[in-house]
């Protein structure tokens, strides 16, 4: 979003702010209790809900090194020390005739049933303060005052909003937690019912054009920006992806995996692929440099994703032999790398996430990383930790590099073993030439 674009929508979330706590209107729209499951409202008499469920509940486990939850920042994890185990709900839709959807911040999306109660477990409530989502009953629009008016939407309304990230135009967040609903609505047998997609956002370039790869046309997008408020016809919703915690479900990773692919004639690129943030507010490596000219010889080339379009993305991704990037959004293109793929992720001190090294864990590929002092003042805020810069040891990435490219020398040994002298009498760069 260009500068102005950005200072204007921040200052319509802080008007908006104030208007909800302070100015009371159209009370009539605030709910007046909270349905806590899905499937009990469904099964009420004349509710005029349905109720799907497409992926059972189930126990999601991740093993991470011992070394990287000792260096899990204060401010890198939206939970803290990531967990090793997490009860995972059952995903779902949940179909509401009349219901509404009110989206006007970026710390809830209220689902509301025909009877004026929150869906809780299609909702998003989320607190700021403590970094963390909350319960069902603390969703915000129980403090509201103020209340536009629906924007009534005839036919069938599928809401894409995830809250959180998403609500900013995090890619990430986009990628993960809004677009593997697509797969729950799919297998409900209702994605050809749809009229309208709701999304935060429809002039974000990524946005129209991973719903276009997906089949869904501008002309079925509708936007918080004009709806904040609407009441549907017939409304679907789902679960939230990641349920109430930060596994990411391998359904979501095999859904983007199966359904978007490579474009045909899209333009190729060098499988060995360094993430450059230069562009970026924050974690930007600040002797990239000589970072640059220790991966030239390797074969790396140097991409500022900001620049390509989500085709683009794609193809850089599923064509990677290796990936070396700094940690931030654009490292969710992981979901299209062939398995096996080797990730090195940069991390300055203070915002040591779990994000990535959980994804690659649910991809199978090989992670490591390097934790750098973080350069500017002492930070006391995850806002002000995810924008320090780094400076990367270049020897330190050197030897992470030599270790992920180790299994793909062995493989040249035992494919071609004349080319073993070869790797014992040329440096590396001769190596990797070869292949």
């Amino acid at each position: 979003m260009p500068p102005v674009s950005a200072f204007f929508a921040r200052a319509q979330r802080r008007g908006s702010r104030l208007l909800r706590e302070w100015l009371p209107h159209n009370q009539q729209y605030r709910p007046v209790g909270v349905h806590a499951s899905s499937r009990v409202l469904a099964a009420r008499p004349g509710s005029g809900a349905a109720y799907y469920e497409i992926e059972p509940a189930t126990t999601s486990e991740l093993e991470l090194p011992a070394a990287f939850y000792k260096q899990v920042s204060a401010y890198g994890g939206l939970h803290g020390v990531p967990n090793r185990t997490e009860a995972v709900p059952a995903a779902f839709v949940v179909e509401l005739r009349q219901g509404r959807v009110y989206a006007d911040n970026l710390n809830s999306v209220a689902v509301i049933s025909a009877d004026n109660r929150l869906v809780g477990d299609a909702s998003f409530q989320y607190s700021s303060a403590e970094w963390n989502s909350t319960p069902p009953e603390a969703n915000n629009i129980f403090q509201q005052r103020y209340f536009l008016a629906p924007v009534r939407v005839p036919g069938t309304v599928c809401t894409l909003l995830s809250g959180g990230g998403a609500a900013t135009g995090n890619y990430y967040h986009w990628l993960l937690d809004s677009l593997p609903r697509l797969h729950l609505v799919e297998q409900a047998g209702l994605l050809d019912d749809v009229d309208y997609f709701l999304v935060y956002d429809r002039r974000q370039r990524v946005v129209m054009d991973s719903l276009a790869a997906l089949g869904i046309g501008a002309e079925r997008v509708i936007d918080v920006q004009s709806h904040r408020h609407l009441v549907a016809d017939r409304l679907l919703a789902t679960s939230a992806v990641r349920g109430n915690g930060t596994h990411t479900p391998t359904w979501a990773c095999d859904f983007l995996r199966r359904r978007i692919k490579p474009e045909a004639g899209q333009r190729e690129f060098s499988p060995f692929v360094y993430l450059s943030r230069g562009d970026a507010p924050g974690r930007r490596v600040l002797n990239e440099t000589a970072v640059e000219e220790l991966l030239r010889p390797y074969g790396f080339a140097s991409h500022r994703l900001a620049e390509y379009s989500f085709a683009e993305q794609v193809a850089l991704f599923a064509g990677a032999k290796i990936v070396v990037a700094p940690t931030g959004a654009g490292l969710a293109n992981l979901v299209f790398a062939p398995a096996g793929t080797p990730v090195i992720e940069l991390f300055p001190k203070n915002f040591t996430v779990v994000e990535y090294p959980e994804l690659c864990y649910r991809l199978g590929l090989p992670h490591q990383f390097m934790v750098s002092a973080a350069e500017g003042a002492e930070v006391s805020s995850r806002k002000a930790a995810q924008r320090q810069d780094l400076t990367v040891n270049v020897e330190a990435l050197h030897q992470l590099l030599q270790r992920a490219l180790l299994p793909a020398a062995a493989a040249i040994s035992a494919a071609a073993p004349a080319l073993t002298s070869l790797f014992f009498a040329f440096d590396e760069t001769c190596v990797w030439s070869l292949m």
